[in-house]
């Protein structure tokens, strides 16, 4: 793999993957980034000690490897034992890639799980997927999602020049009777595996939207909602169609709507998905490009689709002040200024992530620091305590 040179001027992609554990180290070996996936446990960030320096081990050898060795492999993949923070080991396999960022060499390391390969480029006939270890899984989310068994929260989104509120973000959530709770990173994955994910998407945009109506018609005034889209979804027939027919019905003007895409690298972005996105555009639905910096995103994709609203990663802002994370969120907002785009930055817990932020000029934020998200009654309690 090539090296990529990253900076301000220039595209730059792949620097996380949020459902996957990341880490960056800097030329001297030193983590300077790493996200809550490679920590796996919520640390104070500051630590130096955030991941131990015998972490990975080298099993061919019977060894620790060592930080400092990564960068000799630079553009290979290889297999390792990880062990973060005393936790159980687990055999990974680590992809590590050099890059630049304002003449400072730095080496991603993304790191999976050797035995996960869960999200494919395409369908999976459900039917055919009788055989697949996970099958039982999608079977019981399938007749969850008929029957509306799952829940949505929703996360309060801050204006931060006045406080007032901006919107909130809506979440769905799964607690199966034969599963229990499911995280949503894996039922999601598990929705675009076996071909259920527009049918997911769609139930919670539905569910979401009358539950906006019924609110302003109580006078609960909530600016506007966002709904994550997987890129899949954009392949549902007449998806423009059905929101028009979904506002229409809910009374909902479309600048109400947000509809969140996360770009993958393992799901192209194909002619349809930009007409989709462009179809929903045209009749005023608000697009935003959701963990910008991360996954595949890059300056050329945004030239491709009209884009309302950029997401700055949590795993930047987790690690804020830290200078890479500081320069990296600084570029987010300088592109989506632009671009006429809300930078929105997500994942703020503590008050120095907030000043940091207001202090680079970002005025729109979400996070624990203001609230997690919360299921309905206790979204409408916080609006009352709001006013």
């Amino acid at each position: 793999m090539k090296t990529d040179s990253l900076n301000t001027e220039r595209d730059w992609q792949e620097l996380q993957e949020t459902n996957s554990r990341f880490i960056v180290l800097d030329s001297n070996d030193l983590i300077v980034s790493c996200n809550d996936k490679a920590k796996h446990a919520r640390l104070d960030l500051h630590r130096e000690d955030i991941l131990p320096s015998d972490c990975f081990w080298l099993d061919a050898d019977q060894r620790t490897f060592c930080f400092s060795e990564f960068k000799k492999i630079a553009g290979k993949e290889i297999k390792l034992l990880f062990m973060p923070n005393g936790s159980e080991a687990r055999r990974v396999k680590v992809l590590v890639e050099a890059f630049q960022l304002f003449n400072q060499q730095y080496y991603s390391l993304l790191i999976q799980d050797e035995h996960v390969e869960f999200i494919q480029d395409e369908y999976v006939e459900f039917d055919q997927g009788k055989t697949h270890p996970f099958y039982g899984m999608a079977q019981a989310l399938s007749a969850d999602l008929k029957n509306s068994l799952l829940e949505l929260h929703y996360q309060p989104q801050i204006n931060t020049v006045d406080n007032s509120l901006y919107g909130v973000e809506v979440l769905a959530r799964w607690t199966s009777d034969e599963f229990g709770s499911v995280t949503p990173d894996r039922f999601v994955a598990l929705a675009e595996e076996f071909g259920l994910i527009a049918e997911l998407d769609l139930w919670v945009l539905r569910q979401s939207c009358q539950q906006l109506a019924s609110w302003r018609d109580r006078g609960i005034h909530i600016p506007m909602i966002a709904v994550n889209f997987s890129p899949l979804s954009f392949n549902y027939p007449s998806l423009k169609n059905e929101i028009q027919a979904l506002l229409d019905q809910t009374g909902l003007l479309a600048s109400s709507l947000v509809i969140e895409v996360t770009e993958s690298k393992k799901i192209k972005t194909s002619d349809l998905f930009i007409d989709a996105i462009n179809d929903l555009h045209s009749i005023g639905v608000i697009i935003s490009l959701d963990d910008f910096g991360t996954g595949y995103s890059n300056l050329k994709r945004l030239l491709k689709f009209p884009v309302s609203q950029l997401k700055l990663d949590r795993a930047f802002v987790s690690d804020l002040p830290n200078k890479l994370s500081k320069e990296l969120s600084k570029v987010v907002l300088s592109i989506s200024k632009k671009i006429g785009a809300v930078a929105i930055a997500e994942g703020v817990e503590t008050q120095q992530q907030l000043s940091c932020l207001k202090s680079m000029g970002y005025k729109v934020v979400q996070g624990y620091m203001f609230s997690p998200p919360l299921s309905k009654s206790e979204l409408e309690h916080w609006f009352y305590a709001m006013e």
